[in-house]
């Protein structure tokens, strides 16, 4: 708490230090797309470093205003003594801040431009071309990864960069006597966690915002530095204090209730992820449509935790399915194949389809239930064992575990996964014979295109020699051959095709991936179909994974004879992370690789929920609400948002300052009594401290009389009677009538031309 009465080093120092706490803290919130790293050291040095420029800076040239401010006054120049004073904060702000940009420049330059990651203090032409080259591999980054991305040079320069642009900005507006106004620009550095994650770190927002609230003590708007105001009593500064006071009390308050939330939340079952849910995505629960829609583009994603596992190996589990689906009209899915029947089980049945062998390692995996509805409990693709308490059936058919009370938030279950050891080699020696007896598996749209689609998919695989090998094929067209882009926003509405579409354009999201591999494979003659679930998720910090309602996926599955249903992923790796081993000849036989926790925002979701086994048609991707974070990266029009704001910012801060120095003055009595006394001041006439407004004209009339000899002219004692007594009634009086400005403005321009006539007479 400091009252706004304290000197310039007072203030400009804890009005950097509390700049400084709230850019730091800000910053940490992009540790959730940007995994932690040197960045982070490098980040926080950089703000030090800058702050303290400006703070020096600010300081050498607001004492020396104050100085001169000071022996102004001491000449009897206080009212221009002030209005210099004004005149140098403004101008000491616009230093600062200019010598901040100059020093975080050349700190970028240094530490990002020289070659590897080596700082080097002596930046030049070479050193601009390194750091233009990083901003262009971090800006494909930006395009091509999902969050949270690894802490590269090239992305560490952005997040460092961005950081202490942020920096300045509110540090230039902290300077600028706009203290209400610093803490807008620290949204720039929560908008990628809120705009991929939809989340912020509880101690960020503490941090930040009780920073802020604290700057207003430090800084009150209308208090100049090395002002004097004979206002300025002890009654003011009481007042000035009691503010300071309430305004850091509201700030503890702040942190108080926060932490006091935030422990509450994390605390309690019942409550724990409501503090993300605040500031995220509203959503109570999460269910998957069984439809998905080809023809629209990705719709939002819920941000809630649909579930969360451990593993006795600490090793993600890979995709989890919830259903599966058959029938395709060349635009919307839907379950055609009939049910397999519904057959009880305990927690030693082998649960697989029939024909599927489950002949490896064991795994074990924990669930609980997070804010999921649905007949269908997620599993693992793998043969397993589930134990789980509740009415649950299973269906062979379809591989799914189904219960008439579906999901119940909270409820935990175990899982013991049974490794099928799939391998190249095992999944080319698959029998030829032995395919599902349905047509379903097999059956092709009949679409205006379907012939071309088949002419399609026999130049992709048809030469290959095993269905293992063409599925492949299929597969590595779609997921990284040809030109094709992963595009949430692809929308195929009003087409009479999609499937050919969309290889056509090349550009769609899982579902296009997922439905066109399908089709081409089944044009093959291969028995294919699509699953419909949930990616491994993300780490939760607490040894676990968290899988969101942004981690919703679809994908192809092929069958094989003697092996069963295999999952393929032609969705670029951007959002799937890299191909199990199995599905990529060129690693040979080694375990499959355990995805990269995304957030892929892939299948359509439903909320609120519906009632157990209710057919909802129209329940698409259409059905969510929220925001659209579905690729994990900031897009194009986020960043250039962002660089908008901030240059409306600054923009906003040098009309403010400008206004204000160009502001033409209005006249009220209190300023035209200022300048007479000014004038007499040059003139070496002062009131002393006991002289009153009432006797003000009659000492000024003794003290003419003495310097000239003659009696000061009575429509001059007239005129500074009339200006006394303006100021005095504006002071002290309960209701006054001043003058009007230009009455004033004459009344005053007529006083002083003729005092300084009159004094001028009685020099020597």
């Amino acid at each position: 708490m400091i009252p706004a009465h304290r000197g310039p080093l007072v203030r400009t120092v804890a009005s950097g230090v509390l700049v400084a706490i709230a850019v730091i803290a800000s910053m940490h919130a992009l540790t959730l797309v940007i995994d932690p790293g040197p960045w982070l050291t490098a980040g926080t040095t950089g703000v030090v470093l800058v702050s303290t420029t400006s703070c020096v800076v600010r300081y050498l040239l607001l004492r020396a205003a104050v100085d001169r401010a000071a022996v102004r006054r001491a000449a009897g120049q206080g009212p221009s003594a002030d209005r210099a004073a004004d005149r140098a904060s403004g101008s000491a702000s616009f230093v600062a801040t200019a010598a901040g940009v100059a020093v975080a420049f050349w700190y970028v330059l240094a530490r990002y431009g020289g070659p590897g990651q080596r700082f080097e203090p002596f930046v030049g032409p070479d050193s601009m071309g390194q750091v233009l080259e990083r901003f262009r591999q971090a800006t494909e980054t930006m395009s091509t990864e999902v969050a949270p991305v690894g802490p590269g040079e090239a992305i560490s320069m952005v997040a460092v960069g961005g950081t202490l642009l942020v920096l300045l900005v509110v540090d230039s507006l902290a300077g600028a006597r706009m203290p209400g106004f610093a803490g807008v620009p620290l949204l720039l550095l929560w908008t990628p966690p809120l705009t991929l994650i939809g989340e912020v770190p509880w101690p960020v927002f503490v941090i930040s915002v009780t920073a802020v609230l604290l700057l207003l003590t430090v800084d009150p708007v209308g208090v100049t530095p090395g002002r004097h105001n004979e206002s300025d009593s002890v009654a003011v500064r009481r007042a000035q204090r009691s503010r300071s006071w309430i305004t850091a009390a509201t700030a503890v308050a702040v942190a108080a209730t926060s932490l006091g939330v935030a422990t509450g939340t994390a605390a309690l079952p019942a409550l724990a992820g409501t503090w993300n849910q605040l500031i995220s995505t509203p959503s109570d629960t999460v269910e998957l449509s069984s439809e998905l829609d080809m023809r629209q583009p990705l719709s939002a994603r819920s941000t809630s935790t649909v579930l969360t596992y451990t593993m006795a190996d600490d090793d993600p589990a890979g995709p989890l399915r919830v259903m599966t689906l058959t029938a395709f009209d060349g635009v919307q899915t839907r379950r055609s194949v009939p049910d397999g029947g519904l057959a009880e089980f305990d927690p030693t049945t082998v649960l697989a389809p029939e024909g599927e062998s489950a002949v490896g390692d064991r795994r074990q995996m924990n669930v609980r239930i997070g804010q999921l509805t649905g007949t269908e409990l997620p599993l693992p693709l793998e043969p397993r064992t589930v134990d789980v308490r509740g009415d649950w059936a299973y269906d062979a058919l379809r591989d799914e575990v189904r219960g008439s009370d579906g999901a119940e938030p909270g409820a935990p279950y175990t899982v013991e996964i049974i490794d099928r050891q799939l391998t190249p080699d095992r999944l080319r020696s698959a029998p030829t014979s032995g395919d599902p007896r349905s047509a379903g598996y097999t059956e092709v749209p009949d679409t205006e295109h379907r012939d071309e689609i088949a002419a399609y998919a026999q130049q992709v695989a048809g030469d290959a020699s095993t269905r293992f090998d063409a599925a492949v094929a299929l597969q590595n067209h779609l997921r990284s051959g040809e030109g094709f882009v992963y595009n949430p926003d692809a929308d195929y509405r009003g087409s009479s095709d999609t499937v050919w579409d969309f290889l056509q354009n090349k550009e769609g999201y899982c579902t296009q991936y997922a439905l066109s591999m399908m089709v081409m494979a089944r044009s093959l003659d291969i028995p294919a179909r699509i699953g419909i679930g949930w990616l491994p998720g993300r780490p939760d910090g607490q040894g676990g994974y968290r899988v969101t309602g942004q981690d919703s996926h679809a994908w192809p599955e092929i069958y094989f004879p003697t092996v069963g249903w295999v999952r393929f992923e032609p969705t670029p790796q951007i959002q799937t992370g890299p191909l199990p081993a199995y599905a990529n000849p060129g690693v040979g036989n080694a375990p499959s690789a355990a995805p990269t926790p995304t957030r892929a925002n892939e299948v359509p979701t439903q909320q609120p929920t519906r009632d157990a086994g209710q057919s909802d048609p129209a329940a698409t991707s259409d059905a969510t609400t929220g925001r659209d974070v579905s690729d994990q990266t900031l897009p194009g029009w986020a960043w250039a948002v962002a660089v908008i704001v901030a240059l409306g910012v600054l923009v906003g801060a040098a009309w403010l300052l400008l206004r204000r120095r160009t502001e033409v003055e209005v006249l009220d009595p209190e300023r035209a009594w200022s300048r007479v006394l000014a004038l007499l001041a040059e003139q070496d006439v002062r009131l002393g401290p006991s002289v009153t407004l009432r006797r003000a004209p009659a000492f000024i009339a003794d003290e003419v009389h003495t310097r000239t000899g003659a009696p000061l002219p009575d429509d001059v004692a007239e005129r500074l009677t009339a200006l006394a007594d303006a100021a005095e009634e504006e002071r002290y009086a309960r209701h006054s009538t001043p003058p009007t400005a230009e009455e004033l403005e004459e009344l005053t321009t007529a006083v002083t031309t003729e005092l300084t006539e009159v004094l001028a007479r009685g020099k020597p």
